[in-house]
């Protein structure tokens, strides 16, 4: 459940994107690809902003719009909390009784400390925009056909190919490797994710079944979420037990649980990706990831 990079935690919650950057203010890399590319016939975002005309009465040179400042300790919080009942929790050896019970109260003490459920899910930029571009994907996949669905992402050619190679290529273009920490998570998140389904996709891309792109779907939004706890929680703050076995309950709890708030949150929207017109699958996707963290934050004080 690792991520491409190494990171200490934040010491609050809330913490601005470009913090992650290693330059502050500079545009994006362009080789970096967008994670949902326009769409056939939309235009496109134009590649930097229009110059402004500095004002005649204004100082001759005037800053750029500041960075925003950081929010002060009481939109968020520690996460000393959380990660202490995660700690308790892996102390436990995960699995029922106490272990789980302290996964899920520090899983649900983090959405608080980063500000509730809809900071969570601005902190999850990059992968709530790799869910939007698989879920683009499959509603043009069920409506438009394979070729049509890969064009967006010039992979048509592959069309007929294993459907394992053209979700590899998929991610390189979704999120290519490399960049801040919340890349790594939305990469890595996807390549588990193919991995965990391995065996569905043993069959040409274009005669995948409906379900399987869902679950390719929902499997990247769910270690999205988990991986960010982890990496949140964990690095430099828990000590893992030796036992090989406990360390995979470990994970299989936090799997299951934030897998199945991600399917209840799915439900309760009452549609499927594969039927949603396009101009809706952002505020789905976005709505996904809020209520799955919403779930999330109601086990905080669990007894």
């Amino acid at each position: 459940m690792g991520t491409s990079g190494k990171n200490p935690g934040s010491r609050r919650g809330l913490v601005p994107t470009w913090v992650d950057s290693p330059t502050p203010g500079a545009p994006p890399a362009t080789s970096v690809a967008p994670a949902q590319p326009p769409r056939p016939g939309t235009p496109g975002n134009p590649s930097s902003p229009s110059p402004q005309t500095p004002s005649p009465a204004g100082p001759a040179s005037q800053p750029t719009s500041p960075r925003p400042a950081l929010p002060p300790a009481t939109a968020g919080g520690s996460l000393s909390s959380a990660r202490g009942d995660f700690t308790r929790g892996v102390s436990s050896g995960g699995g029922g009784g106490g272990g789980g019970r302290g996964i899920r109260r520090g899983s649900g003490k983090f959405v608080r400390a980063l500000g509730g459920a809809r900071a969570a899910t601005r902190a999850m930029g990059p992968s709530v925009r790799t869910a939007t571009g698989l879920g683009a994907l499959a509603s043009d996949f069920a409506q438009q056909g394979a070729a049509e669905a890969l064009r967006p992402f010039n992979l048509e050619r592959l069309a007929g190919a294993p459907a394992v190679d053209v979700f590899v290529a998929l991610t390189n273009v979704l999120c290519q490797d490399g960049g801040t920490i919340d890349e790594a998570i939305a990469r890595d998140a996807m390549i588990q994710t193919i991995a965990d389904i391995s065996s569905q996709i043993d069959v040409p891309f274009e005669a995948l079944p409906a379900p399987v792109l869902e679950a390719v779907f929902l499997g990247t939004i769910s270690r999205s979420i988990e991986t960010k706890i982890f990496s949140e929680l964990g690095t430099n703050a828990l000590r893992f037990p030796t036992d090989a076995a406990a360390v995979r309950r470990i994970e299989t709890t936090l799997h299951d649980f934030v897998q199945g708030s991600v399917r209840d949150a799915f439900t309760t929207q009452g549609q499927s990706v594969a039927a949603l017109p396009p101009a809706d699958i952002d505020r789905f996707v976005t709505s996904i990831y809020q209520r799955t963290f919403e779930l999330l934050q109601s086990f905080e004080d669990e007894e």
